[in-house]
């Protein structure tokens, strides 16, 4: 593709993902359900993706465009929604055929249809027609000379987060550093994704071979944080609950603690190699 259609290319994607938001919003603004609300937020997803390649390709043209404050509520909440549904699923694979969680689930449930109603509220205040600056902007880069430094930014960019995230293992990381390891992959495999749908590379393509398998292991880990500190949370409003839930919570917290340990050890060495190989190559 020359620089026009590459350009066209993206600013079609980019509205295709931002009208495909904006129909699953309405009809979560009519269902109420969390898989309308999931698709939104996979919407939102892709389009923090590109913004994230245009504020690569044009940082001084990008910066600070209304379009992240206009998403990242809906983001966010619809985030803590997913969270719950992903602690569900955990627990059916804990307990498949139990009810030692009875109050905890029941905890659950209703810390879901709380945030739905909040997800719901926040619907009500998204104002569409705010988009309009940051889509003339963003047809602005596409149809810029910056497309031309496309590959160039992006082996830039990747280098960068990867020192980012050598940076983070300098000392023995917490979950507060692997947090942070974790965002950094997720974009460096967005914008990789991304550009590499444009202007296919053997270099992009083993390095998204590298980071889906990396990201899946350190999701799991995310995972398991996240059902932990509900755990946490849960046992200490509720500490008159029937001894025998809070014997098997207890225990499960241990579980998870140990699960995520076995996780680090996997996907550490995986990210080094990652890190090591992108800075190496571009050294």
């Amino acid at each position: 593709m020359n620089r026009e259609e590459i350009g066209e290319f993206l600013y079609r994607f980019y509205r295709k993902r931002t009208s495909s938001f904006l129909a699953n919003i309405y009809k979560a603004s009519i269902t109420g359900e969390s898989k309308d609300i999931h698709r939104a937020r996979l919407d939102v997803k892709k389009i923090f993706a590109l913004y994230g390649l245009f504020e690569m390709l044009a940082p001084e043209i990008f910066e600070n465009q209304g379009g992240y404050r206009l998403f990242r509520p809906l983001y966010r909440q619809a985030g803590k929604i997913r969270e719950i549904q992903v602690n569900f699923l955990l627990l059916a694979l804990t307990q498949p055929m139990g009810n030692a969680y009875d109050s905890f689930t029941q905890w659950l449930r209703g810390e879901e249809q709380q945030s739905v109603k909040k997800f719901l509220q926040l619907i009500k205040k998204f104002k569409d027609r705010e988009l309009t600056a940051t889509d003339k902007v963003i047809q602005k880069i596409c149809h810029s000379s910056s497309i031309f430094k496309l590959r160039s930014k992006t082996k830039a960019y990747i280098r960068h987060k990867a020192a980012l995230i050598q940076e983070l293992q300098v000392n023995e990381p917490g979950d507060k550093e692997i947090h942070r390891i974790r965002q950094n992959l997720k974009e460096m495999s967005a914008i990789t994704t991304l550009v590499y749908s444009i202007k296919p590379a053997e270099q992009l393509d083993l390095i998204m071979s590298a980071l889906n398998q990396s990201e899946m292991l350190i999701g799991d880990w995310h995972d398991r944080v996240v059902l932990k500190e509900a755990i946490v949370r849960f046992l200490k409003g509720h500490p008159a609950e029937p001894e025998e839930e809070l014997k098997v919570l207890n225990q499960l917290k241990l579980e998870l603690n140990d699960q995520k340990q076995d996780l680090i050890q996997k996907f550490m060495p995986e990210v080094n190699a990652i890190v090591t190989s992108i800075l190496l190559e571009n050294g």
